[in-house]
């Protein structure tokens, strides 16, 4: 293509002469043709003949009435993990690497026997578990979600299928406002509200496949061509991914004021300082607290780590502490305050920038309620200036943000033992991993990916 790559031309949908072999229509028609606007050397000119796929004007409205024929679901086949390394036997996605075997600061902490390792309190709703969808064409679309595991698989199979099966592929808004105040006995959150998100992801998919698009183009086409990505990890491994090119490194603290203010505080400080020493001065670098610190261990912690410039602390309060969390917002700056990893839904992220209470959003794109709500999560923080950095590593994180101005960069995270850049999840095949810290998405329809059959096994419910 005269030297350019796909990312590089212009993609769009055109009309052209002629008829698509398949259409039913008899005599000529128009056909719908993906391919580049004009001639990347002589702009405004066709290239004749050109595109990836050519649709008639009639298989593009039967597409548009599609209807849902089929939902099902799957779970992880238990001695394989949703995480790439990990050890036959363990939790499903949380097992076999820094994320359970390095010591990590949780709202367990609290109570001795859970401490040590995460895994010895989560249950199964933190297993992966996957939505697949099939349109009356025998079209597929799927979304496999790391948390919820078989109880959101009892919703959505029991409850929520009933809104799905039957409904119009584009209905997508319809569909989860349906499955929305259907959860209301339920509370709006967790569980409930991870199943919602897999199976608007998995509808999101669907479109993008019965459309021959990339789902970064039904939001409104890439607000960046490429994205940058900064790096989770823990800092026993931290020196890993110090020349990988990621923009900043976010940790995982290890302690909290259940090891002693002084103590927890000292230890914390010596982690932030070698991490900065190690990643350098122009290197971001903000520290993940999952719920584990109290305010008072959150503020002593901010003085000590100011020196450092540290870009912001994540999560260090419950999250239903919206006001607790606006009141020590200005102590600690000008370390940032980031919020949202459990927090799920529109109204919960409202209640949080009523109150002041964060300067940098972060949804979990398969916890808060899929694509659908999270972007109105982000239209909901752009009059506040708030920038959105959706929590977690995942291809649905990256097309939200390739697509949202108001998301400047993703997260990616480590897994097994941290020592190498590989794919998150492994119940999806051709999942985009950055290069030299960047993520650049095919223009491949959906969301680009597929399922991994071999690791998934038809849910079954309980008897």
């Amino acid at each position: 293509m005269n030297g350019r790559s796909r990312s590089d031309r212009r993609i769009a949908y055109r009309w052209i002469p002629g008829r698509h072999k398949d259409c039913p229509s008899p005599g000529p028609g128009r056909t719908y043709r993906r391919g580049p606007r004009s001639h990347p050397d002589r702009p405004g000119t066709p290239i004749p003949g050109e595109g990836k796929t050519t649709l008639c004007r009639e298989t593009l409205l039967n597409a548009i009435r599609m209807e849902i024929t089929d939902v099902r679901l799957y779970t992880v086949e238990e001695g394989t993990q949703g995480q790439l390394g990990a050890e036959e036997g363990e939790s499903q996605y949380w097992g076999g690497g820094w994320q359970t075997e390095a010591l990590i600061a949780n709202p367990m902490s609290l109570y001795p026997e859970y401490k040590e390792e995460r895994t010895s309190w989560m249950g199964p709703g933190q297993d992966p578990f996957v939505v697949e969808l099939e349109a009356a064409d025998g079209t597929t679309g799927f979304a496999a979600n790391y948390g919820g595991g078989r109880y959101a698989c009892d919703v959505v199979d029991t409850h929520f299928r009933r809104f799905v099966e039957g409904a119009n592929a584009f209905d997508i808004e319809r569909t989860w406002e349906r499955m929305n105040r259907a959860q209301l006995p339920y509370g709006q959150r967790g569980l409930t509200m991870m199943a919602i998100s897999g199976v608007d992801l998995a509808m999101w998919d669907l479109v993008g496949k019965l459309t021959d698009q990339p789902v970064y183009n039904l939001l409104g086409g890439k607000s960046k061509d490429s994205i940058d990505c900064y790096v989770t990890t823990h800092a026993d491994v931290m020196e890993h991914m110090a020349d990988e090119g990621f923009l900043g490194v976010k940790l995982a603290a290890p302690w909290s004021q259940e090891d002693g203010y002084r103590e927890g505080l000292r230890k914390t400080e010596e982690m932030v300082a070698e991490a900065r020493d190690l990643y350098g001065d122009d290197a971001e670098v903000m520290l993940d607290c999952y719920m584990a610190w109290d305010k008072e261990f959150t503020i002593r912690a901010a003085d000590r780590l100011k020196q450092y410039d540290l870009k912001w602390l994540e999560d260090p309060l419950h999250p239903d502490a919206v006001h607790e969390y606006a009141d020590i917002r200005d102590e600690i700056k000008p370390i940032q305050m980031a919020i949202g990893n459990l927090a799920f839904g529109y109204e919960h992220f409202h209640q949080f920038l009523q109150a002041g209470s964060g300067d940098i959003i972060q949804p979990e794109v398969q916890w808060a309620g899929g694509m659908t709500e999270v972007r109105r999560i982000a239209e909901m923080a752009k009059p506040h200036g708030l920038p959105v950095v959706p929590h977690g590593a995942s291809v649905y994180n990256y097309h939200f943000v390739v697509s949202h101005t108001n998301a400047p960069y993703a997260e990616y995270l480590t897994v097994s033992d941290g020592r190498e850049v590989r794919p998150v999840f492994d119940a999806i095949e051709g999942e985009p991993i950055p290069e030299d810290g960047t993520i650049t998405l095919s223009d491949d329809p959906g969301f680009g990916v597929e399922l991994n059959r071999d690791i998934v096994e038809p849910y079954e419910p309980a008897n």
